[in-house]
């Protein structure tokens, strides 16, 4: 007798969060995915370079679905999840999983964050406050040896100037290191504002992923208003930056508080991020296909 046929895998038990159907699911992602295509164009990589480099990330991506529905993670399933070609998922498997280094916060972003929460270095108004260059604290000499033994002051300081994020000014003889009042904004096209553009937009995209998915309820919220005039978009936008300015003050103080309280505990594996975004654009005129296509959703 031959081997028994193999047993048919069992339907998934509904769950109380349905998802979104396939189809209007593209439709959002692309909607999310237009200014991306917009930052690649400009630096040139085209439709082939991208294709080449979604690859590992489906393979990877279909593996873990696997894997969390209990399901095996072979070649073939793989490739029936992703659309990947077998053979590309067997060279995945011989070349191992794509590198990727957690980079922990650089030391000029934490000198900039130990300055805007430690009441030493910020003003009655609890803004980071211009600072000696040298001597005993509150100096930046002291604030840069407060966060690292490791880079000299000066090396911070020059990174810092580097970056747009302060400025040297000499007041009474005296030579004073002065924030940049908007915060920590590294220069555009700079590999900081690379890394937090990275960084930023995958873990948004986590959590909105996670609420769609049924996950524990993420905070993924935004305000949104239309039909105003562009000085009424300004004034919205300078209160955004206020609101975000109390906001990540507080955000710093207790998140390092309770990083010191934790540190050397050994259940101390996650991580964080909060952070805020504004945009304001002009209202677009929906097209004759925009209309049409609309027709006939309704219809």
């Amino acid at each position: 007798m031959g081997r028994p046929p193999r047993p048919v895998p069992t339907k998934e038990p509904a769950t109380a969060h349905p998802l979104p159907a396939g189809d209007d699911t593209v439709r959002a992602t692309i909607r999310a995915l237009a200014p991306l295509v917009r930052l690649l164009l400009a630096t040139g990589t085209d439709y082939t370079r991208l294709a080449a480099e979604l690859k590992p990330v489906f393979i990877e991506q279909a593996r873990l679905e696997l894997l969390r529905t209990g399901r095996k993670d072979t070649d073939s399933a793989i490739s029936a999840l992703s659309g990947i070609h077998r053979k590309d998922v067997r060279e995945w498997r011989t070349n191992g999983l794509t590198g990727r280094i957690a980079q922990e916060m650089s030391v000029s972003a934490q000198v900039f964050a130990r300055w805007v929460q430690d009441p030493l270095y910020r003003d009655r108004r609890r803004q980071p406050k211009p600072l000696p260059r040298l001597g005993p604290p509150p100096s930046f000499d002291a604030l840069a040896r407060a966060v690292t033994r490791d880079v000299h002051p000066y090396t911070v300081l020059t990174e810092l100037l580097r970056l747009g994020l302060v400025e040297l000014r000499t007041v009474k003889g005296q030579e004073l290191v002065v924030p940049n009042r908007n915060g920590f904004v590294p220069p555009a096209g700079s590999r900081e504002i690379l890394d937090l553009y990275g960084a930023n937009l995958a873990d948004h995209a986590h959590a909105a992923v996670s609420n769609l998915l049924g996950g524990a309820p993420m905070l993924e919220q935004s305000v949104f208003a239309e039909g105003i005039t562009e000085d009424s978009a300004q004034a919205l936008g300078e209160l955004a930056r206020r609101l975000w300015a109390q906001a990540r003050t507080e955000m710093i103080a207790e998140a390092m508080r309770r990083y010191e309280a934790d540190r050397q505990r050994p259940d101390a594996t996650s991580r964080m991020r909060f952070g805020t975004y504004y945009w304001q654009a002009p209202v677009e005129a929906p097209t004759p296909q925009d209309n049409e296509n609309e027709g006939d959703a309704r219809g």
